[in-house]
């Protein structure tokens, strides 16, 4: 019921989108964006792909470092459970981590491990690329407010609201951070601590009655909530102070946005068109990193709409730009949603349907 709302709420928006940027493609032409598509040279398309295909190679990697450090597991059976969490990913609003659970529950099938464990290697290694890909965002969010004429004033207001955002957090996290230590002081001097009463009232709470009949008291609920906090703080903490496998995942995670702006670069090739590689590695950080905060599935709309304005910005052409980003995005999907759905297929076939 819950996700049916969630739904319900983010179709309007995704609505909005779709239309503005079936208008903007009317405004440029289909029959010239089709023209231009269709004169595609099919060898940089097929490289375009190919890079595209090896910077999922490259994250699979980065997880394969962490989970290894719990238990081996071979690379392609990783694979298949990442693409299947990227599927969800897709799906879901946000950036990018409602695959993790169904990773988590697939992986702990496949080495034998605790959920929560599982779950550190994937959110250890999700810092990691999302680090990376902030850092190139912030870093391109400066350049174009200062040295960018054309960008349009609602990407501009975004820009601007998404940096004071950037530098409200940290004021945010500092806040909340000292009420931790105050609850903390507390806690030691007998006043007691509000944990208890978060996971009496989720265990009390009227539609979560499987809980109930799972754990027949509270006691018991409450002791495996803290079993399976305890476990995942101790295996997260673990792996992110390894400074072998972080340093690791770093600089494969450079690489694999590496990979991913080289494939965008080279669909401007296949169209004849050969712009600047930083413009591209501007575009594409910024596209995809703001999209993580307007909460749309997959970045749906809102990338293409960055892309395509961005681009523009920079001097390229309304159909070079608008055919480039229709055919980066549909090489994203044809990865995420529809390899991701035959790889979950598989994966519940396998393993057993993931609820």
């Amino acid at each position: 019921m819950k996700t049916k709302k969630n739904l319900k709420f983010l179709l309007l928006p995704a609505t909005l989108l779709l239309l503005i940027l079936i208008l903007i493609m009317q405004n440029i032409g289909f029959s010239s964006l089709y023209s231009t598509i269709a004169r595609a040279n099919p060898r940089y398309l097929f490289l375009a792909v190919a890079l595209h295909a090896s910077s999922i190679l490259v994250r699979n990697l980065k997880w394969q470092i962490f989970v290894n450090g719990i238990k081996r597991a071979p690379f392609f059976s990783l694979l298949a459970i990442l693409l299947a969490g990227s599927f969800m990913d897709t799906a879901t609003p946000g950036p990018q981590v409602g695959g993790g659970p169904l990773k988590a529950y697939f992986l702990s099938k496949k080495i034998k491990e605790d959920k929560a464990t599982c779950l550190s290697t994937i959110l250890v290694e999700r810092v990691t690329g999302v680090g990376v890909l902030s850092f190139l965002g912030v870093c391109s969010i400066f350049f174009v407010l200062v040295f960018v004429q054309n960008v349009p004033l609602l990407v501009k207001v975004l820009l601007e609201f998404v940096l004071v955002l950037l530098v409200g957090l940290p004021l945010l996290g500092f806040v909340v951070k000292e009420k931790y230590e105050k609850n903390e002081r507390k806690k030691n001097e007998g006043e007691g601590f509000k944990g208890k009463v978060i996971i009496s009232k989720i265990y009390y709470f009227g539609p979560f009655s499987f809980l109930r009949q799972r754990f027949k008291t509270l006691q018991g609920f409450d002791g495996y909530v803290r079993q399976k906090l305890g476990e995942f703080a101790q295996t997260f903490s673990r792996l992110s102070h390894d400074k072998k496998k972080v340093s690791e995942n770093i600089i494969l995670a450079f690489l694999g946005w590496l990979l991913t702006f080289a494939s965008s670069f080279v669909l401007f090739l296949a169209l004849g068109h050969r712009p600047s590689f930083f413009a591209v590695v501007v575009v594409i950080s910024l596209s995809i990193f703001l999209s993580y905060f307007l909460f749309m599935p997959g970045g749906a709309g809102v990338t293409e709409l960055l892309m395509i304005s961005l681009y523009i910005s920079f001097g390229i052409s309304a159909t070079i730009a608008a055919s480039v980003a229709l055919l980066d995005r549909f090489i994203f999907y044809l990865f995420s949603l529809g390899f991701g759905y035959v790889s979950l297929l598989y994966l519940n076939f396998r393993y057993g349907r993931f609820n």
